[in-house]
């Protein structure tokens, strides 16, 4: 200010009929503007829940397919064990060695694992294969008694399943 200056008037730098009317306080931030600063994080994520989709995919299929697959093998070993006793397993050795037996048939199975027999009953377990077994366990699990044969399938491996009685 030079000494011949009249003192200036103090007018605010922004006067109201300049203003647009807008907020001078930052926009808020969207979820837009959130993921793209984050973007690698946002990827990661993605891609972890994809993964994790996928494999909840693959169990779903694999059990069904399982269910399924296992079913049908069931019948096969009721069939194939219809009027068995546990006298059919006791010289387990002796059967397998006679041709067309039914120790031989329930031996050569598919996923045979084995047979514990005494007089009272005869256990056999047999691990079933499929494409689904990488996902899901099966067991298929046979007890002939004088009373019958009954064939359950726990939903574990096989040298899990313990000899009832034991």
């Amino acid at each position: 200010m030079g000494s011949g200056d009249a003192p200036r008037e103090r007018r605010p730098s922004l006067r109201p009929e300049l203003l647009s009317g807008r907020s001078l306080a930052p926009p808020p931030r969207r979820w837009r503007d959130v993921l793209r600063e984050h973007r690698g994080t946002v990827a990661a994520v993605a891609a972890v829940v994809l993964v994790a989709l996928g494999v909840l995919t693959g169990k779903l299929v694999a059990e069904r397919s399982a269910d399924r697959a296992t079913e049908a093998r069931v019948e096969e070993l009721r069939e194939l064990l219809e009027g068995a006793t546990p006298e059919d397993f006791l010289a387990l050795n002796a059967g397998l060695r006679t041709p067309g037996s039914l120790a031989s048939k329930v031996r050569d199975q598919d996923g045979y694992v084995g047979v514990d027999a005494n007089a009272d009953r005869s256990f056999i377990r047999i691990q079933p294969s499929g494409w689904w077994a990488g996902f899901t366990e099966r067991c298929l699990v046979a007890v002939v008694t004088e009373e019958g044969v009954t064939v359950d399938v726990p939903k574990t491996a096989c040298v899990r399943v313990g000899v009832p009685g034991r």
